[in-house]
């Protein structure tokens, strides 16, 4: 394939999960939600030995647990309410040479080497303009080929920092 387009739009449930999969997939996130458990766990197991119960070690401990996935969840959903962009219909072109991105309120369009990172997820193909922003474009909006004809694309590119699966 010498071009591959795609319409897609992501809903509030598809910016959410997103949103959790970037925070999770932190090594530093996933301990400190481990350190929580501990915390919590230890309370339950050493609760007879306390003369004074540790409500700040159970509320740390809350917080890492439940509080970041609420804060997470808080934040992507007011910010996806706010940024109309997020929310847009949006039309990706791929071909050898460029990407070309396409909103209601927007158009851009890139060269290959201009391009940061590929990651692919189980749900999502992530095009990354540097470390910290990502477009997202949800896998099933591929169909099979266009998938595949994807992957090879961005295998031409040596500079295109690829993560993606065979």
């Amino acid at each position: 394939m010498d071009k591959i387009i795609l319409t897609t739009k992501l809903s509030l449930e598809d910016y959410i999960k997103m949103n959790y999969h970037l925070l999770y997939r932190k090594w530093a996130v996933r301990f400190m939600t481990g350190i929580g458990s501990f915390m919590v766990l230890s309370l339950l197991f050493t609760f007879d030995s306390y003369i004074e119960f540790p409500w700040l070690q159970l509320l740390l401990g809350l917080f890492f647990i439940i509080g970041q996935p609420i804060l997470v969840y808080i934040y992507a959903r007011k910010n996806y309410n706010t940024n109309k962009r997020i929310s847009e219909s949006i039309s990706y072109t791929f071909d050898k040479d460029t990407i070309q991105i396409t909103g209601e309120s927007f158009d851009s369009k890139f060269t290959w080497d201009k391009i940061y990172r590929v990651t692919e997820s189980k749900n999502w193909i992530l095009i990354w303009q540097n470390p910290q922003v990502a477009n997202v474009v949800p896998k099933r909006d591929f169909q099979e080929e266009e998938l595949q004809a994807f992957k090879n694309m961005i295998s031409l590119h040596s500079k295109v920092k690829n993560k993606l699966r065979k």
